[in-house]
């Protein structure tokens, strides 16, 4: 009968030194971290008109879909797009040119942390924002937080597109996430060959934790809808003059535009 009792004492240690090492395992997978950090979600794209704002709707459409917790913030004072279309109740506005007007968004994710920000950058805003990062070293002091940070830079086919990454990915190195989304406005995924034929994507591929997707072309006539209204995406299928051509392009659009968000869903907090 002790036989049996130390038998079975031992098989429970066993048992118990597995289940420990496998977790610690988990724990130390860097992958497994990073889907399991809080997230920041910058998205920029330094050059006006390249669709930076329609990715933030769409990503905080998703957000709101899935009933994520997040706060989310609209640094663009002069055409508050993100603000204009979800509401003062869901977006809250930031001043990223006046010097200490930004240093909201620190103070709310460490007395809120929420498990997602979402901060939609103004066209032309890289230097402030870089000012801004220097005084207050938010990289390291969100790190310290639990957030890592996802850099969203959305693209077109131009010259400047591939340019002002290269600016970016320099100040910012190895310090963030990157998810470059080509905006089919534009082209076809594959008409991308400035960005695409760079010798700065092979740099950030080997070097930084980057993905790409793309972000589906969604018809002016509905686009200018939701523009002329400023209706969330969500907000067409209860308005009465949304016709069922447009209610079918958002809903189409909004399906497309989910699948490919999840393809990078550890760096959006998808998962």
């Amino acid at each position: 009968m002790t036989k049996r009792r130390e038998s079975t004492a031992m098989f429970t240690e066993h048992i118990s030194n597995e289940a420990s090492n496998e977790s610690n395992t988990k724990n130390t997978n860097p992958e497994l971290q990073r889907a399991n950090q809080k997230r920041l979600v910058i998205v920029t794209g330094d050059k006006g008109g390249v669709g930076k704002s329609t990715f933030s709707r769409g990503l905080l459409q998703v957000y709101v879909n899935k009933k994520i917790n997040l706060l989310a913030y609209d640094a663009d004072k002069r055409n508050p797009q993100l603000e204009r279309h979800y509401g003062k109740d869901v977006v809250r506005c930031l001043d990223i040119f006046n010097r200490g007007e930004a240093d909201i968004l620190l103070v709310n994710l460490d007395e809120q942390q929420p498990p997602i920000a979402l901060l939609d950058l103004p066209a032309q805003s890289g230097s402030f924002f870089e000012t801004f990062e220097r005084e207050l070293n938010i990289f390291d002091s969100l790190k310290d937080c639990g957030y890592q940070i996802t850099m969203v830079s959305v693209i077109s086919r131009v010259k400047d597109s591939v340019s002002i990454l290269k600016l970016l990915y320099e100040y910012c190195g190895d310090r963030v996430d990157y998810l470059v989304v080509k905006n089919l406005f534009y082209g076809a995924e594959d008409k991308f060959e400035r960005y695409d034929e760079s010798k700065l994507r092979k740099q950030m591929k080997d070097k930084v934790t980057c993905q790409e997707i793309v972000m589906p072309d969604l018809f002016y006539k509905t686009y200018d809808f939701l523009d002329e209204h400023s209706l969330p995406f969500s907000g067409v299928y209860e308005h009465a003059k949304a016709n069922l051509a447009i209610r079918l392009r958002v809903k189409s659009w909004l399906a497309e535009f989910e699948k490919n968000a999840l393809k990078a869903a550890a760096m959006l907090g998808l998962e």
